[in-house]
Order: structure tokens, then C-alpha cells, then sequence
């Protein structure tokens, strides 16, 4: 190799270790200032609160940008405000009572007096209901839970007094019956009812009772049933009374044993212009003994003289 062409080949080899040696520095530089910025926010308030802010509307941003169709950002006020109220439950149990649907309304007014024990309106409701449902003991419960928790003298307290009263009646007329029931089912009887359908009659109200004999008595005497019916209404004036009936029926005649099956006996109340039907007693007799009876409704029976047998 010549000297000229070596001379060469050692200046490259130089430039190119300094261009390198160059880089490096250049690389340190780079990093030392981006260290001594990192200090100098953590350093400077104004500059942490500048980033603070920076953040701050950066969230704001991702929180306003446009949800997917269908669906809802959800956070604790809107989770609140699309639970049902006390006031919703309330008026949702009213439609379904007026529907009928007895039981779906129990449960929305449960719902509602967990959020609010409280409140009156639902607790009247739920008594009411109760006694739609027919349960006269849960009723006079929740009445008289509603007396306690009322003010003395208002209309809450006033109004639970009285339908109290009146359930507290009922209870005890329920009670009767079913004594006097079992006291029937106990004795030896030659007939007994076995159900009861109201409906329309030619000219109104029409009352058919089911009525079988009971086996092993032997054969009876068509001349020795008797059956009495007695209709009331109440009146113009407010006033109970009794009503007008048709002649009772014997469709397919009297069961004399056991192969008859059911027989059915029918009746009509004829009930006085501008009266209201109410309801009626009913009385099966064999040879004068009282066999069965049904009184409906039940607040009736207090009109009733006669009495099954001791």
C-alpha cells in the first residue's frame, strides 16, 4: 500500500469514531434534559397544576365523548333515579289489584314498605288489599298496626278505627260459622251441600245449590225435605231488609240416595225497585232437622233465627 492511500484509510477511520463519539453525546444530552424537566415540574407549582388541569380535561373529554346506541352511561344518580319509587309501587299495585292480580300487587306493596314503613298511603293499601284477598286476620292486623302508628284523632287513625271495627265483626262472624260447620259435620246427616253458583236469572240474580245424600242412610222420603231460602236487600233508605223470592226448584227432583248424585235446587231473589241485592241464607231440613245451611255473606248470619240443632 502506498503511503498516500494509508493516510487516507487512517483520517476515515478518525471521522467516523468522532461522528460516533458524536451520537453518544448527543444521546446523553438528550436524556439529562428530559430528567432535568421531570425536576423542574416536580419543582415548580405552576407546572403541576398546569398538568393537573391538562389531566383533569382529559378525563372531562373521555367522559363526553357520545355512549353506543343502546346503551346508558351509568353512575349512582341515574341508577336512583330508574329504580321504582314508593309512589310508582303504589300506583303500580292499584292497577293490578283492579286487575285482579291479587298477588303481584302484595308484592309491590311489600316493596314499598321496605323503602318507606312508613308511608300511610301504602300501609291503607296493603290493609285494603288484605281484605280483597279475603284474609280478614292480616287485615285487622295491619289496621290496627295503622292505628298505632297514626296520629291521634286524624283522619288515618279515624278511618283504621272504623274498618277495624268492622273486620273485628267479620273475624268473629267467620269464626261462628266455622264452629257451626264442624258442629253439622260431626252429626249424623242424611243430606249435606256440596256448592253454591250465583248468576243471571230471566229475570235477575239466579242462586243454584248442589245438594247430595249422604250414603248408608238408607232410602228418603221425598215428602220430609224441606228447603228454605231467604233474600235481603238494602234499600233506598240504606236500610237491610228482606226481598221477595221466586218458588224454589228441584232440577231433576230431590237426591233420595246416594246413586242420585247432585241434585241441584234453584231460587230467585226478586229484589224491590231502586234495592240493591246484599245476600241470602239458605237452610236444608230432613224430617225438621236442620241437614246444612250457607249464608252469604257471612255478616248475614245475625238476621238468622233459627239454629242447627244441639
Amino acid at each position: 500500500m502506498s503511503g498516500g492511500k494509508r493516510r487516507t484509510w487512517i483520517w476515515a477511520a478518525v471521522m467516523l469514531v468522532v461522528i460516533q463519539l458524536g451520537g453518544l453525546w448527543g444521546l446523553l444530552e438528550m436524556r439529562r434534559g428530559e430528567g432535568e424537566r421531570g425536576r423542574e415540574l416536580a419543582l415548580d407549582p405552576e407546572a403541576a397544576v398546569a398538568e393537573a388541569k391538562g389531566e383533569k380535561e382529559f378525563r372531562e373529554a373521555l367522559r363526553n365523548l357520545p355512549t353506543p346506541e343502546g346503551t346508558v352511561r351509568l353512575s349512582v344518580a341515574t341508577a336512583q333515579a330508574s329504580a321504582p319509587q314508593v309512589e310508582d309501587l303504589l300506583e303500580q299495585a292499584k292497577n293490578l289489584q283492579n286487575r285482579g292480580q291479587l298477588d303481584l300487587a302484595e308484592k309491590l306493596l311489600e316493596q314499598a314498605r321496605r323503602q318507606d314503613p312508613k308511608h300511610q298511603r301504602v300501609r291503607i293499601a296493603s290493609a285494603l288489599l288484605a281484605e280483597a284477598r279475603g284474609d280478614s286476620k292480616v287485615a285487622l292486623e295491619r289496621w290496627r298496626n295503622l292505628i298505632q302508628g297514626s296520629e291521634a284523632g286524624g283522619a288515618v287513625r279515624n278511618l283504621a278505627l272504623a274498618l277495624s271495627k268492622i273486620l273485628q265483626e267479620r273475624v268473629r262472624l267467620e269464626q261462628v260459622e266455622r264452629q257451626r260447620e264442624e258442629t253439622l259435620a260431626k252429626q249424623p246427616r242424611k243430606l249435606a251441600l256440596v256448592g253454591v253458583e250465583e248468576s243471571r236469572g230471566e229475570g235477575g240474580k239466579r242462586v243454584d245449590w248442589s245438594v247430595r245424600a249422604i250414603g248408608g242412610v238408607g232410602a228418603l222420603d221425598v215428602r220430609k225435605v224441606g228447603v228454605r231460602v231467604q233474600f235481603f236487600e238494602r234499600g233506598t233508605d240504606g236500610i237491610l231488609k228482606k226481598s221477595e223470592a221466586g218458588v224454589v226448584r228441584w232440577a231433576k227432583g230431590v237426591p233420595l240416595q246416594e246413586a242420585d248424585g247432585l241434585r241441584v235446587v234453584s231460587c230467585e231473589p226478586k229484589v224491590g225497585v231502586g234495592g240493591a241485592y246484599v245476600g241470602y241464607t239458605w237452610q236444608l231440613f230432613y224430617d225438621g232437622e236442620l241437614q246444612d245451611e250457607r249464608i252469604q255473606p257471612s255478616s248475614l248470619r245475625g238476621v238468622l233465627r233459627e239454629k242447627p240443632r244441639s
